[in-house]
């Protein structure tokens, strides 16, 4: 009992500041704890504001309020208990990548009161981070905290995942559509938006292209103190016995690294954590942090060879449960979020699974297709609730989770763990008749084209 009190008192002094609903208003005083060790992470060739956030207030408790969480139990499958650990409860982004939006987006306004010199906040992205980035600088300008001429965006966005955006304040304002650009790529290779979008702040940095500061806001270190809430929600509420696995749909696993860390600083006070393995779900055509740590395990190239199924037209495979056993495509884009390949992240997510424990499993669309009725009635109730047409959902990666559980489960990839936790990163329908119209975007070719249109727009 002692112990357990102690333990309490240590959580309360160190990270919970309140009882918020908000993790971000909750857990302020873990995220500045966090944020100090995260200083020599910011890159030291281009600007970066300081890990340094407002005092709070209601006005910044009222921008914070959105970054929501929950932590819902679903039915058992088999054996294993689910959870849902739901990062989607803002409604306007419907993405886990809010919480981390409003601390940069609260770190530039710091910037510019403590400077007085303007930001432009500058995000490539194939649609969540820019969605969730728009929506914190549409917030922090409609409650006062900065003006536009101080605090803009700039977003950079494969023409294919368009899809995602909705309609904003930030879009329906000529003014504000205007200082905070939706940029579009329509080049073939969706990636090219990072390499593009490098050297338009390399560009749109120097001298003569403006007074505002640019900051590229990609590093991991700008997401890690907001995904440590995802390891403090755990430690609240996260009871039940059994060993645990955490499940999720990554592209370079920021999500996971982030509650790493989390994890890593509540153990670092002293504080009792269950170190949980880990399962990557992805899709072929962005397939390389599995691939990375199957190479690693048997330090071979992990390859399949698929049979063509006369009577279905299926492509079928039963060696390796790690890939599909049924796909149509042997490379598939299924979910556009997911575009980045040869993630640097990957060896040090793959060092954490080899340690803990852990696999990693490629899921197929029609993998998702044919288990779309049981995903749905495990999401039923929960909030995160899939349309009865799978053609009318915006947003695979909870989809892409449950079904990499299920098939890991099925096929032994899952076993001496008795606890999965499933993190949802992202839900949400195609927008209809409040998406993004074509006149509200601006086609761009290259990063001068990307830094004329800014510079223009002042």
């Amino acid at each position: 009992m002692t112990t357990a009190l102690t333990s309490h008192a240590t959580f309360d002094s160190e990270i919970r500041t309140t009882s918020s609903d908000s993790l971000i208003v909750r857990y302020y005083r873990g995220i500045r704890l966090v944020s100090e060790r995260l200083r020599d992470r910011a890159p030291g060739d281009t600007f970066t504001p300081a890990f340094d956030y407002p005092e709070l207030n209601d006005t910044w408790e009222e921008f914070f309020s959105v970054a929501r969480a929950s932590w819902t139990g679903l039915d058992d499958y088999g054996d294993k208990r689910l959870t849902l650990l739901d990062l989607t409860r803002n409604p306007a982004t419907r993405t886990g990548k809010t919480p981390a939006s409003l601390l940069m987006v609260a770190r530039a306004v710091r910037h510019i009161r403590r400077t007085g010199e303007p930001v432009l906040l500058f995000t490539p992205s194939s649609g969540n981070k820019a969605i969730a980035l728009r929506d914190a600088v549409g917030r922090a300008l409609r409650l006062g905290l900065a003006d536009p001429d101080e605090l803009r965006i700039v977003t950079l966005t494969p023409r294919g995942t368009l899809y995602k955006f909705r309609r904003d304040p930030l879009i329906d304002s000529d003014e504000l559509r205007r200082l905070n650009p939706l940029m579009v790529y329509e080049g073939d290779d969706p990636a090219a938006v990072k390499r593009i979008g490098a050297e338009f702040t390399r560009v749109l940095s120097a001298p003569g292209h403006g007074p505002w500061r640019v900051w590229q806001s990609l590093n991991i270190a700008n997401y890690q103190a907001a995904d440590c809430c995802r390891a403090f929600f755990e430690y609240e509420f996260g009871d039940g016995p059994g060993r645990r696995l955490h499940a999720h749909a990554v592209s370079s696993a920021y999500g996971l690294l982030g509650y790493q860390r989390g994890l890593d600083l509540l153990a670092s006070l002293g504080l009792p954590v269950r170190q949980p393995g880990f399962l990557l779900v992805q899709h072929s055509e962005t397939s390389d942090m599995v691939r990375h740590f199957l190479r690693a395990r048997t330090g071979e190239e992990p390859r399949v060879e698929y049979r063509h199924d006369s009577r279905t037209g299926l492509l079928r495979q039963d060696a390796s449960p790690h890939f599909p056993r049924t796909t149509w495509s042997e490379r598939e884009n299924l979910e556009p979020t997911f575009y980045t390949k040869e993630p640097p992240t990957a060896p040090e997510m793959t060092g954490l699974m080899k340690a803990h424990g852990g696999s990693g499993v490629i899921v197929s669309l029609q993998e998702c297709l044919a288990r779309y009725g049981e995903v749905r009635r495990y999401l039923r109730g929960t909030g995160c609730e899939l349309p009865d047409d799978p053609r009318t959902l915006g947003e695979w990666s909870l989809v892409m989770a449950l079904t990499g559980v299920f098939n890991a489960v099925d096929r032994g990839l899952a076993d001496g763990f008795g606890d999965l936790v499933v993190h949802g990163s992202g839900v949400y329908h195609r927008p209809v008749g409040e998406g993004v119209r074509p006149d509200q975007v601006q086609v761009v070719t290259d990063a001068q084209h990307m830094a004329l249109l800014v510079s223009e727009a002042r």
